[in-house]
């Protein structure tokens, strides 16, 4: 096995790319954390308004639309985190091959087609992803 020598600069880059590389997944988290960490947010005690709606006959049809916009609500959020996961995932991956290829432990042959499959597929979903999305509450309904 082939041993591979790197230089002081070359150290002090993968260290530069390294952190800035943790830098950018814990602003993604933060953004997160931030974002979901507030209890105000969201359906804020769902249940107790249905419940009120249901017992007291307040216009039947407003707990039917509650449910669906809660439902609603927990598959765009579930939506969110799959992407969000995705995202996080995609950037760890891309930071470890940029450390790899500089320190030269893998070729620009062997790490730039994962690091393109890799962009390649981050895009896509980010694209596929707003084009389901509806714009308007009218958008997703077909009658």
């Amino acid at each position: 096995m082939m041993e591979h020598q790197i230089s002081m600069d070359m150290f002090w880059i993968v260290i530069f790319v390294g952190a800035i590389g943790i830098l950018i997944t814990g602003a993604i988290v933060f953004f997160a954390w931030k974002a979901f960490s507030d209890k105000e947010r969201g359906f804020v005690h769902y249940e107790i308004y249905l419940d009120f709606l249901t017992q007291r006959n307040i216009r039947p049809n407003i707990p039917k639309y509650l449910n669906e916009a809660y439902s609603d609500y927990l598959q765009k959020r579930n939506e969110f985190w799959s992407t969000y996961g995705q995202v996080v995932i995609a950037a760890f991956i891309i930071i470890i091959l940029a450390i790899l290829m500089l320190t030269k432990t893998i070729s620009a042959e062997a790490g730039l087609p994962i690091l393109s499959a890799v962009s390649g597929f981050a895009i896509a979903k980010g694209v596929s992803s707003s084009r389901n999305a509806p714009t308007s509450p009218g958008d997703g309904d077909n009658g």
